[in-house]
């Protein structure tokens, strides 16, 4: 900009004597790529005292320019009122009182500044391109996108209303478009680092994390302070499991824009992969303050309420979020989790499914519906879903074990065992994960013949686990099986010792002592069951059964009726109850509960052959004969193993 001196001064400057040292600076002084020289060449301008307007409305315009860049805001905010002051007219001063605005957390006074702006200069899309900024950071895509098309109707070439809309678009769902008009912003030569923001989120958006770090990690190297880019990358590492340092992005961006929901969002998004419940509803509340039409934010404050076990306000939210934002799988999931929960299970099937078509690359989605489906007890439709999730992370240890229990349900062995080892395989430092994948895989051993390679699985759990009861129960019943009764005996004692409430463990040592007829001891375990939940139909059978075999009939009679009481029909205990009739030698009942239980079980050999002594005790030889001979038909060592 040409300097104006009236005639006087220029004659003044002719006549006097050379003082270069002394000369006032150009504005040239106060226009810089480097904030820093920027600041002190506008410095020089003003200190020199002109009493120029024209001259000095540039500098407090440009000084304010290079403070924003300095992070500077509020010398930002003084010199941009200074420079109003001075030129009341000009409209992009206002720009620069708007972005001071926005760096100090006021975007209500920022709004009104561009509004001001874009009065003044209708025809410059760059008050339009930065109120479109505003309302994205209020939340406001669709205003976004409204302004930036009018910015772009001004000027086509505008890379940074290209880069704008971009970001709007993305938070509106429209990946594809987003990622266009970056590509045409860059084509223009717009370098800026927002470009990064645009890639970044488009990588999320198809769940490629680690594609979104490092777009983002991009962003931040040239941008710290970004406040979008600090909560995207908050996003992407709770997804990557790197909790901490995303909490730490999170609450940052929170400093950087507590006006924005954004970053209370993702916030709150941490929290959930952290269970820190209480906080995410604070935070995804806080979010819908700032934008009550948030979808993402209703989705969240869904998510906590279900564990909050608030399954009506989660629904609600949850349905909030679907009318928001149709296209929005998370919505439809997080819908499906409170319906499951409410065991409407067809309306959650209808979600989840929903949920996969917006987002077919998604295996959380697929292993979700799984789960609905295992609950309507469709396991092969489970099976083909816990496959596709499985495609798509062909390592991921925990659907690795999902599958694996639905293939043990349907006594699919083989499979089962490669799905552990490879969920043992990449187990990594998950240490809780490999224990419980060790002695899944010791059990399908067992079921698969191979007893030596189920020790082995059990042997290395113990050692890792030392102090967890489930590994000394597991070998203990590999022992049992082996008939290796004192060590079986040791083990479940080993594991009674570290959990006095370990059921499991004092039902097979309650076996293991009977198989060495050692019947009170046995019954000693089951009474201790009983304590721990007494309406047991199958321990009170069980305690039934020792006790007969150690001559307590009394007693056993007592546990046996109660337990018909509460499952009448189950043969096993009818079986028992028949045997303590036959111990009493009274062979009419004998005969009559061992013929209910074989209503129930009609080649259970036990029976049989229980009601062919009472009958050969009544006199009825021929048909003691006939029972005890299809007795030995179904078991041939029936003769021996009766009663014991």
């Amino acid at each position: 900009m040409m300097r104006r001196y009236a005639l006087a001064s220029l004659l003044a400057v002719f006549a006097a004597p050379p003082a270069l040292a002394d000369a006032p600076p150009p504005l040239s002084a106060c226009e810089s790529h480097n904030p820093a020289r920027e600041v002190a060449g506008c410095n020089a301008i003003l200190a020199a005292g002109q009493d120029m307007e024209a001259l000095d409305f540039e500098a407090y315009n440009n000084r304010a320019l290079a403070e924003l860049q300095l992070n500077q805001p509020q010398a930002a905010l003084a010199d941009a009122q200074a420079g109003i002051v001075l030129n009341p007219g000009n409209g992009r001063i206002y720009l620069a009182l708007a972005r001071a605005y926005l760096a100090l957390h006021q975007p209500q006074q920022a709004l009104n500044a561009v509004n001001q702006a874009a009065a003044l200069i209708p025809d410059d899309s760059a008050p339009l391109t930065l109120r479109g900024e505003i309302d994205l950071l209020g939340g406001d895509w669709q205003g976004d996108v409204a302004d930036q098309n009018a910015a772009l109707a001004h000027n086509p070439r505008n890379g940074e209303a290209l880069l704008n809309r971009a970001l709007a678009e993305l938070a509106g769902g429209g990946n594809a478009a987003a990622l266009a008009d970056a590509k045409a912003a860059a084509a223009l030569g717009n370098a800026d680092p927002r470009l990064h923001l645009v890639r970044g989120l488009a990588d999320a958006a198809t769940a490629d994390w680690q594609g979104a770090l490092a777009e983002e990690n991009a962003l931040l190297a040239a941008q710290p302070d970004n406040g979008l880019g600090l909560a995207a990358r908050a996003e992407a590492e709770a997804h990557l499991g790197r909790f901490s340092a995303a909490l730490a992005d999170a609450s940052r961006a929170i400093e950087v824009l507590p006006y924005a929901a954004e970053p209370y969002v993702d916030r709150a998004f941490v929290e959930l992969q952290m269970d820190k419940f209480p906080e995410a509803l604070a935070d995804a509340t806080a979010a819908l303050r700032q934008n009550p039409h948030d979808a993402a934010a209703y989705t969240n404050k869904a998510l906590a309420e279900i564990a909050l076990e608030r399954p009506d306000a989660a629904l609600a939210d949850a349905g909030q979020a679907v009318a928001l934002m149709p296209g929005d799988a998370a919505a439809y999931d997080a819908r499906a989790t409170v319906e499951a929960m409410d065991n409407d299970l067809a309306a959650a099937l209808a979600d989840e499914g929903q949920a996969i078509k917006l987002a077919p690359g998604d295996p959380a989605y697929y292993q979700k519906r799984a789960l609905i489906e295992l609950h309507q007890n469709q396991p092969q439709p489970a099976l083909a879903d816990l496959a596709s999730a499985i495609a798509f992370a062909p390592n991921d240890p925990r659907l690795r074990m999902q599958r694996a229990g639905v293939e043990a349900a349907l006594n699919q062995t083989t499979p089962e065992i490669t799905d552990l080892t490879v969920a043992i395989n990449n187990a990594g430092q998950d240490e809780d994960l490999l224990y419980q994948a060790l002695l899944l895989r010791a059990g399908a051993y067992k079921q698969n013949t191979q007893p030596d390679l189920a020790l082995a699985d059990t042997a290395r759990a113990i050692g890792l686990e030392p102090q967890a009861p489930q590994g000394y129960a597991m070998r203990a019943e590999l022992e049992q099986a082996a008939q290796q009764f004192g060590a079986a005996i040791a083990d479940d004692s080993k594991a009674i010792s570290l959990d006095p409430k370990f059921l499991l463990a004092y039902q097979d040592r309650a076996v293991a002592y009977g198989s060495q007829h050692k019947y009170a001891q046995a019954a000693a375990d089951e009474a201790r069951i009983l304590q721990l939940q007494p309406e047991s139909a199958g321990d009170l059978n069980n305690r039934c059964w020792f006790l007969a075999l150690d001559g307590r009939l009394t007693q056993a009679l007592g546990d046996c009726k109660k337990s018909l009481s509460l499952d009448p029909t189950n043969p096993a205990t009818l079986d028992s109850t028949g045997f303590v009739y036959l111990k009493l030698k009274n062979e009419k009942q004998a005969i009559s509960y061992y013929t209910q239980a074989l209503k129930a079980a009609p080649t259970l050999a036990t029976s049989l052959y229980g009601r062919g002594l009472a009958e050969q005790a009544g006199g009825d030889q021929p048909a003691a004969a006939a029972d005890m001979a299809l007795a030995r038909r179904y078991d041939t060592n029936i003769e021996q193993d009766f009663g014991s």
